[in-house]
């Protein structure tokens, strides 16, 4: 499967750091450039040629925002979104092929990323992908606990090949690389609750 290449502006570190980590936990996409500096993205953004560019509307000239496609017409394949970190004008918002709030978690991330990846093959997103089978929750909870892939296939009364092949499918289907990550994944979505951690 591709890894979609990923270019990240925004004018405060913090955000460009906490967005480049994010993504970085995300499966089939890699950060291939992040920048704070606008000079910086209009020179490597052709250098690295990035499957999608997030962006923060502010970045761009106010007299060029009604025009962010036309700025990377040079680039036809490249996918925009907006990194939204305060109110922005909804009208200006609808020429970026998707959009993406400071307040959004990797859940919400990964989803932004695969509906605009999807809708550029010409494929639409399957709405129960992203959802995990009630086998793949109780791993994923075991996952949590610390246990290994044989104690997890121990306690479930399965093999161990079954439960690598659903921690794979785990990852596909959240995006999320690191056990720590998917740990976090599980407690926001009271799978497992923090007290049951070790």
């Amino acid at each position: 499967m591709k890894n979609y290449k990923i270019a990240i502006a925004d004018p405060s570190p913090i955000i460009l750091t906490g967005m480049s980590f994010i993504i970085k936990e995300l499966a089939d996409y890699d950060v291939v450039l992040k920048t704070t500096d606008v000079q910086t993205l209009a020179v490597r953004l052709h250098v690295v040629n990035p499957d999608i560019l997030i962006v923060n509307p502010t970045m761009i000239d106010y007299s060029k925002r009604m025009m962010v496609r036309h700025l990377f017409g040079d680039l036809p394949n490249m996918k925009a979104i907006a990194l939204v970190s305060s109110f922005f004008d909804a009208q200006q918002l609808k020429q970026y092929h998707g959009v993406i709030e400071i307040t959004d978690d990797a859940h919400r991330i990964r989803s932004a990323l695969n509906l605009v990846m999807a809708a550029a093959s010409g494929k639409e997103e399957d709405p129960d992908s992203a959802q995990l089978s009630d086998r793949e929750k109780e791993v994923l909870v075991c996952m949590a606990k610390g246990n290994k892939n044989s104690e997890i296939a121990e306690e479930l009364s399965i093999s161990v090949h079954t439960v690598i092949t659903h921690r794979k499918n785990i990852v596909r289907k959240t995006g999320i690389k690191s056990v720590a990550a998917l740990t976090v994944y599980a407690i926001l979505n009271n799978l497992i609750d923090e007290k049951d951690i070790i």
